[in-house]
């Protein structure tokens, strides 16, 4: 990981999830994966804090920097859309990565990190 300025070049996560934000790439197993603008930042976001629960709306106020509550009703299906898509994208060994916290939102876990009990994730 290579920073200046406070910010951080790239994050190698669990060694197998490697996010280049300089190249804007993210690379799974050493295998480049395509994101969308959003698909991007909203996983860079979760990886920069990996453990935390982030809700919805959070995600909303930090990834997209809208307010939830102009968008709606249905802005909190625009996250759980956003990370099913993501989770499609990172395979079928990776996708459990990112946790379903029920009722409150969603966490990064780090490979090392055990699948936690309370948490239902897409498999």
């Amino acid at each position: 990981m290579t920073a200046y300025a406070g910010f951080v070049e790239r994050t190698t996560v669990g060694g197998d999830v490697d996010i280049d934000r300089v190249a804007w790439q993210v690379l799974v197993d050493g295998q480049p994966i395509d994101l969308t603008y959003l698909e991007f930042e909203v996983l860079d976001y979760l990886v920069r804090h990996p453990g935390r629960v982030h809700s919805r709306e959070k995600l909303l106020r930090e990834v997209w920097h809208q307010d939830p509550d102009a968008l709606g009703a249905s802005a909190p299906r625009t996250v759980d859309v956003m990370i099913t898509r993501l989770r499609r994208k990172l395979g079928r060994g990776h996708r459990d990565r990112i946790e379903t916290v029920r009722r409150v939102g969603y966490r990064y876990r780090d490979a090392a990190e055990p699948l936690s009990s309370h948490s239902l994730s897409t498999r």
